[in-house]
């Protein structure tokens, strides 16, 4: 029996060895891995570190590559980059995250090539972009681990050619204000629409600063960034007060025309 056992864990080792040996193939490329083989044999060789709860932990693989110079993303010359994104939960949010960490990593300038939404609701989408330098992955990684997002799946063809599956099941938006109920918070100047997560609440209020000249626009959202409603006002407005529908979780704010209507920034107050 402890034979037997035995052979059981080091089967699982072997397994888990090649595993890891398959995804730091597929991030830095065959030609990559196999001139390294032997540095990689000797960085990982204690490879249940970069487990976690069964399976990969890409950030602590890929800073591991980065750091000992084995991540390679800077190109020759600028040339266009194509990088697919998988998602199998949230479509809608999960979009605004990616979007929003691409942003946060200064990429503002990308096209779409392709979208689709099967049957299974996976969303493939892929974008392309013209840069010196491919999109660093741990950057990436660390910008949608801030939203409880996080790398499945990886794979890299000559440095021009990325595909993420990234795991959105518990995602959050980390850019989103969290307001308590009864609390009256102070909005600094908006650089994006302000974004604010709520819980079991029943009416906004929303108070515009001196100086500002706000033609108010609100969003209601449930979890999953599906619209609830939309309220528009196309007169200037100092105040508003607004019913939150059932099932609200974010609530978007920002002015019809431009942020800069609201540059003085606004104060909200969310009720029971």
């Amino acid at each position: 029996m402890i034979k037997k056992l035995s052979l059981i864990f080091i089967s699982a080792i072997i397994l888990n060895a090649s595993t890891l040996d398959e995804k730091i193939q597929n991030i830095i490329g065959y030609q990559e891995f196999n001139e390294n083989r032997s540095l990689i044999e000797y960085l990982f060789q204690n490879d249940s570190a970069y487990y976690a709860n069964g399976s990969i932990n890409y950030i602590a693989v890929i800073e591991k590559l980065k750091d000992n110079g084995l991540l390679k993303v800077v190109l020759n010359k600028p040339q266009d980059i194509s990088i697919t994104f998988k998602i199998s939960d949230d479509a809608i949010k999960s979009m605004k995250i990616i979007s929003d960490s691409l942003t946060a990593l200064g990429y503002y300038h990308y096209f779409t090539k392709d979208l689709i939404y099967d049957d299974n609701k996976t969303i493939t989408w892929t974008i392309n972009l013209k840069t010196e330098a491919a999109i660093d992955p741990l950057m990436l990684s660390k910008e949608l681990a801030k939203n409880n997002c996080r790398f499945v799946d990886i794979k890299q063809e000559g440095y021009t050619k990325w595909m993420y599956k990234i795991d959105t099941s518990n995602s959050t938006l980390s850019n989103a204000y969290n307001i308590t109920n009864n609390e009256r918070v102070d909005l600094r100047k908006p650089l994006t629409p302000y974004f604010i997560k709520v819980d079991n609440a029943n009416i906004i209020e929303i108070h515009s600063k001196y100086g500002n000249h706000w033609f108010p626009q609100i969003v209601f959202y449930d979890k999953h960034l599906n619209i609830l409603n939309i309220v528009k006002e196309n007169e200037r407005k100092d105040s508003l007060q607004l019913e939150i529908p059932e099932e609200t979780n974010y609530i978007k704010i920002e002015d019809i025309y431009t942020l800069a209507n609201i540059k003085r920034g606004l104060s909200v107050i969310i009720k029971e």
